[in-house]
């Protein structure tokens, strides 16, 4: 199928860095439409981690094509790193960037720590928020305008001065200098001056050629800026809608929905969230799954499954398939939950609340299933599932009424079932 989405089930951390280079091996382009460096996309190859903030991970694919859509804010010197990086490993990727992104510049990052925002929010500190704010407020600067670099100077110095006027007790923000600032952004993307493009047009030509495209979503649905528990969410549309907004191609052109799930639910940073355990079963889940963030390292808060978040993220996607990540993180457990319901004030809650405040109200209703012993990393199919993992995959197959098409088993391409129509195979 030419188009293909994948995106976050949850409140990211899903893997979908893994899936995506999965099926990269037959794509011919993959596809950035969202936030910037907050994202942390890990992908093994060869025994070898890489880990993308920016980049999409099919850049690892020999003749796949890597865009970064208009709806990311993009910071200049971390693109250039993380690009610096894959060559010194040996790959070369061949990336294309939408003239329309904007740009992520150092004050950027300056103002989220000033505002709080970091502490407050829960954010990752890289200047996110300030980037999607400047293009809110239309004065933000786009990757385009470094083809005009008069015009882009004119305009980096009078927003610099706009945040020096705003914060003038940070010495580290006034030591900034725009002359010296524009220079350096001119000049480290200088060599990329000629892949600086109209990305929709690029895609939707790609797509009119029966080409295959992924786009590769970051962060995850419940972080969504609009659909999310805001406002504990990022700063940009990580559901199916953010393609059409971020990447300019159509969602109806996109023909396969894959919703990445992990077999239980973190959470970074803070916010609601029901199904969490501070407890020995949080610990375990966390050790088991290195649930630490690539990004920032930090801790990730672990819990059980829940059925109700994942049913309104399908209700807003429209999945049309499941890839289930981390199911062997739960082996050992001897049985598991699954919450089903909620209870909020009194009342028995089936539907996700869309106010935060009454999230935080509401305790899991759980269903409790057998877990299993048996360790299943090694396993080529379902059939060398013990019977307790298959029903597990069913009881999520039935209650999202999504078949789960990919399962995962570890962090290599290795570690990984693929479900046909003609039965499992492993790659």
């Amino acid at each position: 199928m030419p188009a293909i989405a994948v995106l976050g089930a949850q409140w990211g951390d899903e893997s979908k860095g893994k899936v995506s280079h999965l099926l990269a091996a037959e794509a011919d382009w993959c596809v950035r439409f969202n936030g910037g460096t907050n994202a942390g996309h890990t992908v093994v190859l060869k025994g070898q981690e890489f880990k993308f903030h920016l980049l999409p991970t099919g850049s690892l694919r020999e003749g796949c094509k890597a865009v970064l859509g208009n709806g990311m804010v993009i910071d200049p010197f971390a693109l250039v790193e993380e690009l610096e990086l894959l060559r010194r490993a040996g790959w070369e990727p061949e990336v294309y960037i939408s003239g329309a992104a904007h740009l992520l510049l150092p004050y950027h990052r300056l103002v989220e720590q000033l505002s709080g925002a970091k502490e407050g929010i829960g954010t990752t500190g890289r200047g996110i928020g300030p980037a999607y704010r400047d293009k809110a407020e239309r004065t933000g600067l786009r990757v385009g305008d470094l083809l005009s670099p008069e015009a882009f100077r004119e305009r980096l110095a009078r927003n610099l001065e706009r945040e020096k006027r705003a914060w003038p007790e940070s010495a580290e923000l006034q030591r900034l200098e725009p002359g010296h600032l524009a220079d350096e952004v001119l000049r480290i993307m200088e060599p990329l001056a000629e892949r600086i493009v109209d990305t929709a047009l690029l895609l939707n030509r790609a797509l009119d050629q029966g080409e295959t495209v992924i786009f590769e979503g970051a962060q995850g649905a419940l972080l969504d800026l609009d659909f999310g528990t805001y406002p504990y969410v990022t700063s940009s549309n990580t559901t199916i809608g953010g393609i059409g907004t971020g990447a300019g191609v159509s969602p109806r052109r996109v023909e396969r929905v894959i919703g990445v799930v992990k077999a239980y639910t973190t959470r970074v940073g803070e916010g609601p969230f029901p199904t969490e355990e501070r407890g020995p079963i949080g610990e375990r889940l966390r050790e088991r799954g290195k649930e630490w963030g690539a990004t920032t390292g930090r801790p990730r808060r672990c819990g059980w499954l829940d059925l109700v978040a994942l049913k309104y993220v399908q209700m807003v996607n429209g999945f049309t398939e499941l890839a289930l990540m981390k199911l062997d993180v739960l082996s050992g457990l001897p049985e598991l939950r699954v919450a089903v319901a909620y209870h909020c004030d009194g009342r028995l809650i089936e539907d996700f609340p869309s106010h935060p405040e009454v999230l935080q109200r509401c305790e899991p209703v759980y269903e409790t299933v057998p877990g299993w012993t048996e360790e299943i990393k090694s396993c080529h199919g379902l059939g060398e599932f013990p019977g307790a993992a298959r029903a597990y995959i069913r009881l999520i197959e039935e209650q999202l009424g999504v078949p789960i098409s990919i399962i995962s088993l570890g962090p290599g391409a290795e570690a990984t079932i693929i479900r046909e129509r003609s039965g499992c195979g492993r790659r």
